[in-house]
C-alpha cells in the first residue's frame, strides 16, 4: 500500500484551535495528550494521523491573523521505544511559526520517521 503523507488542516479562529489531519482514509484508533493543549490521533496500525492544537497562537507565538492566514504545513513525528517526538513548522505569506513537543512513548508506538506536508 503507497503510503500518502498529505495533510489538510482547519484553524478556528474564534477558539483558536489548529486541526491537522492525514487526507488518506485512516480508522483511529486512539489520542495521546503530549501537552494539555496538543493532542495526536493515531490509526488502528499507530500511524500518526492527526495533530489538534488548543490554544494555537500561542503554541506557535503567532496570532490568530496568521494562523487564518497559513499557506503550507510540514510535520515531522519521530518515534522510537522511549519518545515521541513531533516537529511542526507553518508558513504564511510573511512568516515561519514552529514548535517541538516531545512525549514518552508510553502506548508503545512503533518506531518511524514520517515527513508529512500541507499546502
Amino acid at each position: 500500500m503507497k503510503e500518502d503523507n498529505s495533510l489538510k488542516w482547519s484553524y478556528d479562529h474564534e477558539f483558536d484551535i489548529l486541526f491537522i489531519h492525514r487526507i488518506e482514509k485512516y480508522e483511529y484508533e486512539e489520542s495521546i495528550e503530549m501537552t494539555c493543549d496538543v493532542i495526536m490521533d493515531f490509526d488502528t496500525l499507530l500511524n500518526p494521523s492527526a495533530f489538534e492544537f488548543l490554544n494555537a497562537s500561542k503554541i506557535f507565538k503567532a496570532n490568530n491573523g496568521d494562523l487564518c492566514n497559513i499557506e503550507k504545513i510540514k510535520v515531522h513525528v519521530s518515534i522510537n521505544e522511549d519518545l515521541i517526538k513531533l516537529y511542526v513548522d507553518i508558513f504564511t505569506q510573511n512568516d515561519k511559526f514552529d514548535t517541538i513537543k516531545k512525549f514518552i512513548n508510553d502506548i508503545n508506538a512503533p518506531d518511524c520517521e514520517r515527513d508529512m506536508f500541507a499546502s
